[in-house]
C-alpha cells in the first residue's frame, strides 16, 4: 500500500525525493505518533487524493486528533445505546478496536441506523471518519459522506495482548500507550469520588427521583467511582499519575463506597470539597508516600500541568525480571 500512495503522489506531480522531504517534515510535526503509511496518507489527502477503497491504511495508534478521511478496519467491542437529543436529534457510541489500541466511534442522526446491523464482535471497515479531541482521547466521528461496512469478507481483527514496554519517566512522551513505569509514591495530592454509570462509568443525574445514565440513556444502580492522583519519582524524573475506578481501590484497599461515606463526613468539617479531598488522602494513606509501585498505563498532555501518567493497572514485582532490567541497564 505504501508504494500505491508514492505513485498516486508521484502522479500530481511530486519527485520521490519531494516525498521524501516531507516525509521528515511531518514525522518533526506529529512527533513521532503516526507510522510512515500513516503520514502518506496525511500527505495524500493534502494533495487532494482520495483512498477511499483503502480501508486499512489506518492503525488506531496511528489516529490523532484533526485527521480527515480516516479509512480503517476495527472490531465491535461495545455498543451503546442510541440517544435522543432535542431538535429530534439523536447520538450512539460504538467503541471499536484492533491490534494497536481502541477508540471511540460517534453516529449522528441517520448514522444510527448502522445500529441495526451492527453487534459486538463484528468486523467492521470505517470510511470517512473525522477525528477529534474527546473528553479524555481522540475520538472518531463519521463525516458526512462517510459509511460503514459490516463484516467486509475476508476481513479479520485479532485482538491481542499488548504487552507494555517499561521506560524510565523521563523518558516518557506525550502519546505513550502500553508503556510501563516503576518508582516511588513522593506526593499524595487528593482522592476524588462521584457516583457514576457501572456500565460506561460517566457521571449519573438524578431523574423521577432515581439514578439516570444520560450516556446510556437509562435508569441505573449508580456506584461511587475513586480517582486518586499521586506523584512517583524514579530518579530520572517526576510525574503526576492518576488512578481510576477498580485501580484506585486497589491501591488504597478500600472499596469506592466506605471511601466516599469517610470523605462525606471530612468533608462537612471544612469549608472547600477540595481541600477535603486533599486532606483526607494525607491523613488516611500517608503510609503510601514511600511505597515503591509499578504501573502501566498512558500518557497524556494536561493543558495546564504538563505530562500525566493515566494508569491502567498496578502490577506486582517479578523480582528475576526486576534483576534482568537492572543488569541490562548496567550494560
Amino acid at each position: 500500500m505504501r508504494s500505491d500512495i508514492i505513485e498516486k503522489l508521484v502522479s500530481v506531480g511530486l519527485t520521490e525525493e519531494e516525498i521524501r522531504k516531507k516525509i521528515e517534515e511531518k514525522k518533526k510535526e506529529v512527533e513521532g505518533l503516526l507510522t510512515e503509511e500513516g503520514i502518506l496518507s496525511i500527505i495524500a489527502s493534502e494533495y487532494g487524493i482520495t483512498l477511499e477503497n483503502e480501508v486499512e491504511k489506518l492503525k488506531i495508534e496511528d489516529i490523532v486528533d484533526g485527521l480527515k478521511d480516516v479509512n480503517i478496519t476495527a472490531k465491535v467491542l461495545a455498543v451503546y445505546p442510541v440517544k435522543e437529543l432535542e431538535g429530534n436529534k439523536k447520538v450512539a457510541n460504538i467503541s471499536i478496536g484492533d491490534e494497536t489500541g481502541k477508540i471511540r466511534l460517534t453516529l449522528w442522526n441517520e448514522q444510527c441506523d448502522y445500529l441495526s446491523e451492527i453487534k459486538r464482535d463484528d468486523v467492521i471497515d470505517i470510511v470517512g471518519a473525522i477525528s477529534k479531541k474527546g473528553m479524555k482521547d481522540t475520538e472518531l466521528s463519521l463525516g458526512y459522506k462517510g459509511k460503514i461496512i459490516v463484516n467486509p469478507k475476508g476481513k479479520k481483527i485479532t485482538l491481542e495482548k499488548k504487552e507494555p514496554s517499561r521506560k524510565d519517566i523521563n523518558e516518557l512522551k506525550k502519546g505513550d500507550r502500553y508503556t510501563e513505569i516503576r518508582g516511588t509514591v513522593v506526593k499524595l495530592y487528593r482522592l476524588r469520588i462521584y457516583e457514576g454509570c457501572p456500565h460506561c462509568f460517566r457521571r449519573v443525574e438524578f431523574k423521577d427521583e432515581k439514578k439516570y445514565c444520560n450516556s446510556c440513556n437509562k435508569f441505573v444502580e449508580s456506584i461511587y467511582i475513586p480517582i486518586c492522583e499521586i506523584g512517583v519519582d524514579d530518579s530520572t524524573g517526576y510525574i503526576k499519575c492518576i488512578l481510576f475506578g477498580n485501580v484506585a481501590e486497589e491501591l488504597l484497599g478500600k472499596e469506592g463506597g466506605e471511601l466516599y461515606s469517610s470523605l462525606s463526613e471530612l468533608s462537612k468539617k471544612t469549608y472547600s470539597l477540595k481541600k477535603a479531598e486533599e486532606e483526607f488522602i494525607f491523613e488516611n494513606f500517608y503510609y503510601l508516600l514511600g511505597k515503591e509501585v509499578l504501573m502501566s498505563g498512558r500518557v497524556e498532555d494536561n493543558e495546564f500541568l504538563g505530562l500525566e501518567f493515566r494508569v491502567y493497572a498496578l502490577k506486582k514485582f517479578d523480582e528475576l525480571k526486576e534483576a534482568y532490567n537492572i543488569l541490562e541497564g548496567m550494560e
